[in-house]
C-alpha cells in the first residue's frame, strides 16, 4: 500500500515516514499542496496523510480541490487544530480519521492500519477475478492483467468502475449506472465518470485516444469491449 504524507514541517514528515515505512507500507512525503498534487497526478496514493495548516492553500481546501477533481483518495488528517469546529470540518470533507498533533507513534500506526482494512474491505467487491479478452482484473489485488503478461496497479474505485463495465462486457453500460454502483449519486451532471474513464484508458489501452477496450458511446454511456 502506497501512503503519501503532506506537510510543511519537514521533521514531521520525515518522522511519519520512517514510523509507517517500518510498518511496511510504502510512504513518499511533500512539503507543499502544489507538489503533492504533482505526484498524486503521477501516481495516485491509496491513503493521503495531509496537514490542515500550510502555505498558500490549507489542507481542507486542498482535499476539496482533490475531490472537485474526481479524486476519492481515502484521508487522514493529522493536524494540531484539535477544535471540534475543525474535526466536524474534517470528517465533513470527508476525512476517514483526523488525528491531532502531537500523537503517539502506536496511535498513527493503528488508526493508519484500520483505515487501510476498511480500503481493502471496500475494494474487494467480488474476489473472483474477471476475463474480457486479453483482459483480466483481479479486485482483490487491485490490478489488471492485459495479455497475460503486463501488469497494471488500480486504485479500488478504478477496480470499481472497470468491474462494472467488464460484468457487461459488450453491453452499454450507462453513465447514470455507474455513478450509483460505484459512487451512490445520482447526479448526471457530475464529471468525476469521465475522470475515471479517462485514467482507465490511460492505464490499459495502448493509445488512450483511441481506445480499443474503453470505448464511449455518445450521449449514453461506455462500453468494455473484449479483444
Amino acid at each position: 500500500m502506497y501512503i503519501l504524507v503532506v506537510d510543511d514541517d519537514h521533521f514531521a514528515n520525515t518522522l511519519v515516514q520512517f514510523v509507517l515505512s517500518k510498518e511496511g507500507y510504502e510512504v513518499e512525503t511533500a512539503d507543499n499542496p502544489r507538489g503533492a498534487m504533482q505526484m498524486i497526478q503521477k501516481r495516485e496514493p491509496d491513503l493521503l496523510i495531509l496537514d490542515v495548516t500550510m502555505p498558500y492553500i490549507n489542507g481542507f481546501d486542498f482535499s476539496a480541490k482533490l475531490r472537485a477533481e474526481g479524486y476519492e483518495i481515502p484521508l487522514i488528517f493529522m493536524t494540531a487544530r484539535d477544535t471540534i469546529d475543525a474535526k466536524l470540518q474534517g470528517f465533513n470533507i470527508g476525512a476517514d480519521d483526523y488525528i491531532c498533533k502531537p500523537y503517539n507513534h502506536q496511535e498513527l500506526v493503528a488508526r493508519v492500519q484500520a483505515v487501510m482494512r476498511r480500503i481493502k474491505k471496500n475494494s474487494k467487491v467480488g474476489s473472483q477475478s474477471i476475463r474480457g479478452g486479453q483482459v483480466e482484473l483481479f479486485p482483490a489485488e487491485l490490478k489488471v492483467v492485459i495479455g497475460g503478461r503486463s501488469t497494471v496497479a488500480l486504485t479500488p474505485t478504478e477496480v470499481h468502475v472497470l468491474r462494472v463495465l467488464m460484468n457487461s462486457c459488450g453491453q452499454v453500460v450507462k453513465r447514470d449506472r455507474l455513478l450509483a454502483e460505484v459512487w451512490n449519486e445520482n447526479e448526471n451532471n457530475s464529471n468525476i465518470v469521465d475522470v475515471y474513464i479517462r485514467r482507465l484508458r490511460q492505464k490499459l489501452e495502448a493509445n488512450a485516444q483511441k481506445p480499443q477496450h474503453i470505448v464511449s458511446v455518445r450521449g449514453v454511456g461506455y462500453k468494455f469491449v473484449g479483444k
